[in-house]
């Protein structure tokens, strides 16, 4: 009795912040085609869903059963990852329709790049810093899209450290993985990843280039070598997203690979590429 007190107490808790991201509650129970007096019961903890409610509603918030029982905190950190009903209503504008055309056809080939990865690149506004960030690759629909979250914070730093969210879109062009995403919080940034795509069954690190601005003032052009490191497709978020932030480069957390490939070959060792103005 413990257990399902606690699960419904979750569950109030995770179904209303996920009903935060809709226009209202009338909205939500009109799109689940669920009586909204009965919902509102779920909502006040007063009534638990049946086993069929339960599945239609994760279906419609793109979450898992279990996932929704979780401690409301856990959960908090897995939305920041997941993408929420309104991204389904987007109107595309036409120019990009082939492109998408091509990432619809590709669903089931990206299939084993789904999961979470740990991303590393040296760092565009504090120079000699390796960020560690972490990305979700994931479906909706006929896409494979990806979330990604940095935070900015220097090792034993007790400041709160920024935030950045960045939501895109996964697609195989010219024997190519292409990663193009927008900022979230900010608005400020649209940035790219190019990676070379994985030859074996299971994939373990994805190598490439990235370019997008640096978080200054100056906001400049930059780009970088990135390298991403598959984690699995189920993790502990919240140990996970402790891990990211900046490094310094001779870090032990960092692979020697890792590091070897983000310094490059050439020497001095040139770590950013930046577009200066005229």
């Amino acid at each position: 009795m413990v257990e399902a007190d606690q699960g419904s107490s979750n569950l109030t808790a995770n179904l209303k912040l996920l009903c935060s991201y809709h226009t209202s509650t009338s909205e939500v129970c009109r799109r689940l085609q669920i009586n909204r007096q009965q919902f509102m019961k779920y909502l006040a903890g007063t009534a638990f869903p049946s086993r069929h409610n339960l599945r239609r509603i994760c279906d419609f918030f793109g979450v898992d059963e279990y996932e929704i029982l979780m401690p409301h905190e856990q959960f908090r950190e897995i939305v920041r990852l997941r993408p929420h009903g309104q991204e389904d209503s987007l109107v595309i504008p036409p120019m990009f329709r082939n492109l998408l055309g091509q990432a619809q056809r590709q669903k089931g080939q990206l299939t084993k790049y789904l999961g979470y990865y740990y991303k590393y690149f040296y760092s565009f506004s504090s120079p000699g810093s390796i960020l560690r960030s972490l990305v979700c690759v994931y479906t909706r629909g006929d896409y494979t899209l990806y979330k990604t979250v940095e935070r900015l914070k220097p090792p034993g730093a007790q400041t709160t450290p920024y935030i950045f969210k960045y939501s895109g879109l996964l697609v195989h062009v010219g024997d190519r993985l292409h990663m193009i995403d927008y900022e979230a919080v900010a608005g400020h940034e649209i940035s790219q990843t190019i990676l070379y795509p994985s030859y074996r069954n299971r994939v373990i690190t994805l190598i490439g280039l990235m370019i997008g601005v640096s978080g200054t003032e100056a906001h400049q052009p930059t780009a970088a070598r990135v390298a991403l490191e598959y984690v699995g497709r189920t993790i502990n978020l919240r140990r996970a997203l402790e891990g990211c932030r900046l490094y310094s480069e001779n870090s032990t957390e960092i692979s020697y690979q890792v590091t070897e490939y983000l310094k490059g070959s050439s020497s001095p060792p040139v770590h950013l590429l930046r577009a200066e103005t005229a």
